[in-house]
């Protein structure tokens, strides 16, 4: 009979992933205030709290005690939390010790990739002025058309 590890055997009773028990080990390496942010992240509504996901929270936790504190100093000031792209890049700067709360800042202020405005439009109003034929094609296709339309339009109204 094969021995299971401690990680396995917790991942076996709690029906977790081994991945994700040590996961959670690892998260032990955190100091307070920021094990905070992943507990709120976890409990609360997430539009009004500061979120912080748990594989983000695993890079983090790689930084010593001092810049997790400078981190969540940088986090308050700037009143956003790292994503996990971004948290590879403070320990990839943790470990060429060049960490400081300027290189926080600046990576902090990222615009995150869900951050790029968008605009939306109601699918069925635009889908009713639309050519039938139009309909049937790639929606990269209706984009050109609706782009075309638009500066013909404005063509139209600026003379």
């Amino acid at each position: 009979m094969q021995k299971l590890t401690s990680v396995e055997l917790i991942a076996k009773v709690s029906g977790e992933s081994r991945e994700q028990v040590r996961r959670y080990i690892r998260l032990t390496y955190l100091i307070p205030e920021l094990l905070k942010i992943i507990d709120d992240t976890v409990i609360h509504d997430k539009r009004s709290y500061l979120t912080l996901g748990i594989t983000t929270a695993v890079e983090l936790s790689y930084l010593n005690k001092d810049e997790q504190k400078l981190l969540f100093n940088a986090i308050e000031y700037e009143d956003l939390t790292p994503n996990r792209a971004q948290a590879i890049k403070i320990r990839k700067l943790s470990q060429k010790h060049k960490l400081d709360f300027d290189s926080l800042e600046r990576i902090l202020d990222e615009k995150k990739g869900n951050q790029n405005d968008k605009i939306t439009f109601n699918k069925e109003k635009i889908e009713a002025v639309l050519p039938q034929e139009l309909l049937k094609r790639d929606k990269r296709y209706i984009e050109e058309y609706i782009i075309r339309a638009l500066i013909k339009f404005n063509k139209e109204t600026n003379k």
